[in-house]
C-alpha cells in the first residue's frame, strides 16, 4: 500500500507540470480553500477576539465544504482501494484541521491571543503537510 502511494506520488511529481495548477483554483475545493486561506491570513494577525473568532468560523465553514470534495490529484486516480484510502486520509487531515480551527476559535473567545499564535503555527504546519501530500506541483 505505502509503496503504491509512493509510486503514485513519484508519478504525480513527474506528471504534475502537465496539469495546470490554475485549474485547481477553479474547482469547488479550490474555491473553498481560497476562502479558507483569506480567512486564515486575516485571523492569524487579528488581536480583536470577536473579529478573530468570526474569521475562524469563516475558515471552518470553508473546511467543512471542502471536506466533501476531493483534491484533483485524487479525482484523477483510478477507482479502487488506493483511491479510497487516499480519500480517507484527505478527510482525516481536513477533520484535524477543523478541530484545530475550533481550538483557535475557543482561544479567541477566551481572549488568549498567545494561544492563538501557538495554534496558528500548528495550522501552518498542517497546511504545508496537506499541500505536500495532496497538491500537484
Amino acid at each position: 500500500m505505502n509503496n503504491r502511494l509512493l509510486l503514485l506520488g513519484c508519478a504525480m511529481c513527474l506528471l504534475g507540470p502537465v496539469f495546470a495548477a490554475d485549474d485547481d483554483e477553479h474547482t469547488p475545493l479550490g474555491k473553498q480553500m481560497e476562502i479558507f486561506n483569506d480567512a486564515y491570513k486575516a485571523f492569524r494577525k487579528e488581536t480583536d477576539p470577536a473579529k478573530g473568532a468570526e474569521q475562524v468560523r469563516e475558515a471552518q465553514q470553508a473546511v467543512l465544504k471542502g471536506m466533501g470534495e476531493l483534491p484533483s490529484m485524487l479525482t484523477k486516480m483510478p477507482d479502487g482501494r488506493d483511491k479510497q484510502m487516499a480519500a480517507a486520509q484527505y478527510r482525516k487531515m481536513m477533520g484535524r484541521l477543523f478541530v484545530t480551527l475550533s481550538e483557535v476559535e475557543a482561544a479567541f473567545i477566551e481572549g488568549k491571543i498567545d494561544d492563538v499564535a501557538r495554534l496558528v503555527e500548528i495550522l501552518k504546519e498542517m497546511k504545508k503537510a496537506g499541500h505536500d501530500k495532496f497538491m500537484e506541483e
